[in-house]
């Protein structure tokens, strides 16, 4: 009865604590949550290390609390807009929310199966270099899904200065190691080893502070003169978007936002296929526009699906009209959103569930930046601003980051202010601004050091005008990548295989002495 009262207990706390670190993410921002939590689970691991199953049965909790709050939206974006069944949507929800929250799980079996002495190199090296490697594997096995890594969690805590070093994963990697501090300080106190346990608190606060001294570093410097822009949020809904009665609809309510600012030098933008029509069919409006933006001496980027020449798909792309034409081809789609994957299998299901452009092709990895006269745009769409590696760029002289979304999709969740706080860890990664021009919001200027610098109300049709710096220069992140990350985590598991494998020699030693004295006082 004890056993399975314990076993309640600790089940029910795991979940909570997952459902605690989603407060640790936008709109919330309570950021410490994002260290308090996964201390917790840490307990419980600890708690429960002679049981591998154990653990990674309260990891799965965990992931189950997370990211059941986390990413509940997936069940609007399918049923409400998908059209999909409540009850298959419902299954496909709980089956995404299942396979996500089997990494944390994964991380609590790693944890005691490999590492089943607790010491503080499971602590302070195995837990955090296992919890950052699941990250990364999670941001890109079966396509990847980078939602909800613990380091985004902090754009606005000083741990975010590790970003333009190691990515959002030196964060997440700070993070970690600041639960494992705590907790080893715990322990090390219950023993009154005294010198131990403020050693561990020194460590966590310097690792607070390392990363609010280096986020006072300005990697990058301003170049030229501000520009002026003016991002459209035509709050067109999703159930109107892709029917052709509503098209006129659409061009119209774009347009008329957009003609006050057809201004010598001015960069107007609209979101993530504005124009519901192929490149191809609206090709007397593209033209149209074109014509407005050279006579104005402006530019206009949009988002289009444009049609493959032999007409076996779709490209979700963005193009600028004006001066200079140029083309970015989305490269890193949805899955069961934008394309099937094993095509042969779920394509029925795909028909079934009826969502528009589902029949995307990816553009090429390598694409050239825009160009709007001397700024350089390097320009995402939608959630591949997420994923930190497919942004990565050498290139120095990129001016600014773009992205543009349609978080229609997400329906009134806090899907659209986590996507937005992503593009924030980006503009800290890069040193860079970053546009950020979604379809009903939140529509934004995020300034080079991740802080929301202007934003529209969300789902109202308006237009963002302001005056934004362009920046030069590449951090240590864009010239290096993840090697001296994957260096560290090596030297972090190195620390603790070596560790683990003395203590289980010194507990052998022990426990055969222990039998040898047994056996002489028997004699």
């Amino acid at each position: 009865m004890k056993k399975s009262l314990t076993i309640l207990f600790d089940s029910s706390i795991a979940i909570l604590l997952g459902l605690m670190t989603t407060f640790a993410f936008a709109p919330y921002e309570v950021f410490p949550l994002a260290v308090i939590a996964p201390t917790g689970l840490l307990v419980l691991w600890l708690r429960s290390s002679s049981s591998v199953k154990y653990t990674a049965w309260l990891g799965f909790l965990f992931g189950l609390g997370l990211f059941g709050a986390g990413v509940y939206w997936v069940y609007t974006s399918i049923h409400i807009f998908g059209d999909v069944p409540i009850t298959l949507a419902v299954i496909i929800t709980m089956g995404m929310i299942a396979i996500l929250s089997a990494y944390p799980a994964l991380v609590g079996y790693l944890l005691n199966r490999y590492f089943p002495i607790n010491q503080s190199s499971k602590l302070l090296c195995a837990f955090p270099a296992i919890w950052v490697c699941s990250e990364w594997v999670r941001s890109w096995l079966f396509t990847g899904f980078p939602w909800l890594f613990l380091g985004y969690s902090q754009t606005n805590s000083p741990l975010k200065g590790f970003a333009p070093l190691l990515s959002v994963y030196g964060v997440s990697l700070a993070l970690a190691m600041s639960s494992g501090l705590i907790v080893n300080a715990v322990i090390q106190y219950k023993r009154q080893a005294y010198r131990v346990f403020f050693f561990n608190l020194l460590a966590l606060v310097l690792i607070w502070l390392a990363g609010g001294l280096l986020s006072l570093i300005h990697w990058t410097r301003p170049e030229g003169k501000p520009i002026s822009v003016a991002l459209v949020q035509g709050n067109i809904p999703q159930s109107l978007k892709w029917s052709s009665e509503n098209l006129q609809l659409t061009l119209s309510r774009y347009s008329a936002l957009s003609e006050p600012y057809w201004k010598k030098d001015t960069i107007i933008i609209w979101p993530e296929a504005a124009i519901p029509l192929p490149l191809q069919d609206a090709q007397e409006f593209i033209n149209k526009m074109d014509e407005k933006a050279k006579k104005s001496g402006a530019a206009l980027l949009l988002g289009i699906p444009i049609g493959k020449t032999d007409e076996t798909g779709y490209f979700n792309a963005v193009i600028s009209l004006g001066a200079q034409n140029k083309v970015y081809l989305k490269r890193h789609l949805v899955p069961f959103g934008e394309y099937t994957p094993l095509s042969n299998l779920f394509s029925g299901a795909l028909q079934f569930m009826d969502i528009p452009m589902s029949n995307m092709l990816p553009g090429k990895l390598n694409q050239e930046p825009i160009v709007i006269g001397n700024i350089k745009i390097l320009t995402s769409i939608c959630y591949e601003i997420a994923f930190p590696e497919l942004t990565r760029s050498f290139d120095k002289s990129i001016n600014l980051l773009l992205v543009v979304t349609n978080d229609a999709w997400f329906g009134v969740s806090n899907a659209q202010a986590q996507h937005l706080q992503m593009a924030a860890m980006r503009a800290i990664e890069f040193g860079k601004p970053v546009l950020f021009v979604s379809n009903d919001g939140i529509t934004a200027v995020i300034n080079p050091y991740g802080q929301i610098a202007e934003t529209l109300p969300k789902r109202e049709a308006a237009v963002l005008t302001t005056k934004v710096q362009p920046m030069y220069g590449i951090t240590p992140w864009l010239k290096n990548g993840s090697d001296p990350l994957f260096f560290i985590l090596l030297c972090l598991l190195y620390v603790a295989v070596r560790k683990n494998r003395l203590a289980s020699k010194t507990e052998k030693t022990t426990q055969a002495n222990n039998v040898l004295s047994h056996s002489n006082l028997t004699v």
